[in-house]
């Protein structure tokens, strides 16, 4: 029960910040609880409605108003309505290839891939940093390749080691959208996705579904629900570009620990 609070309180914090969230849970479960990689892995993704939930609570209001657009068939859906439409299908076309394919040789496959994402999203913290004027759009004048950007980002994401907040918000942010909507339209962004992963965790791992499975899962939405506020509330004073090249180096120091361990 102890390692349950230990990982919901580490999974409610790192979902929202610049790191695997699912490769961190997944190992310290692993090590901790002395189990294979494979039972970590879909651990890690149960505990991704914790999350979702804590999300989904903190902005019921949009939530909720984006039901009532889909209920109705609009002919004319909001601008965030698209834009979660059109990431959320393109996070799936490009995931679910990634995990059916490359299964089998994600190890080498995610290792190459970490390290060219890594590298971009350095280049990208330096060039936030370098610009003088921040992001002006907010989500209402988002467009297609917004959404297209963002969602393949965060489908390159099911690859191990890849933040899905840092690269979706280093997109946000180097597409011009403000600092706070980045965070925002990134939060948005995880709920469907991070359903749709636990939902699968649950069917084809039932050891997910045991009783400190569920309080693990309380302590991620706790937790995040918490964390998601501080953001928010600090999102005017967040060096992003810091932020983004923090990602990068993460990222890029993983793949020199695999390479030459």
């Amino acid at each position: 029960m102890l390692i349950a609070v230990l990982l919901g309180f580490i999974q409610g914090i790192t979902e929202w910040l610049p790191v695997s969230s699912e490769g961190i849970v997944a190992v310290v479960y692993s090590i901790a609880a002395h189990r294979p990689m494979d039972e970590a892995v879909a651990y890690a993704l149960w505990l991704h409605l914790g999350t979702a939930l804590s999300a989904l609570t903190t902005f019921r209001s949009e939530v909720g108003q984006m039901f009532k657009e889909i209920i109705t068939f609009p002919r004319n859906p909001s601008p965030l309505l698209k834009f979660l439409t059109v990431s959320t299908l393109t996070t799936a076309m490009v995931a679910l290839p990634l995990l059916g394919f490359f299964s089998e040789r994600s190890d080498q496959f995610g290792v190459g891939t970490m390290g060219l994402v890594g590298f971009f999203m350095f280049i990208t913290g330096v060039i936030q940093i370098s610009k003088t004027t921040p992001g002006r759009r907010d989500h209402r004048r988002t467009n297609y390749l917004d959404s297209l950007l963002t969602g393949g980002v965060q489908g390159l994401a099911a690859l191990p080691g890849l933040s899905r907040s840092g690269l979706t918000i280093a997109i946000l942010l180097a597409r011009g959208i403000q600092r706070r909507e980045a965070l925002v339209l990134s939060f948005l962004m995880s709920i469907p996705v991070s359903i749709g992963a636990a939902i699968y965790s649950g069917l084809s791992h039932k050891s997910v579904l045991a009783p400190e499975s569920l309080v693990a899962t309380a302590v991620a939405f706790l937790v995040g629900l918490a964390t998601i506020r501080t953001l928010l509330k600090l999102a005017a004073s967040l060096n992003f570009g810091v932020f983004v090249i923090g990602t990068g180096s993460l990222i890029i120091l993983g793949v020199v620990v695999h390479v030459f361990r």
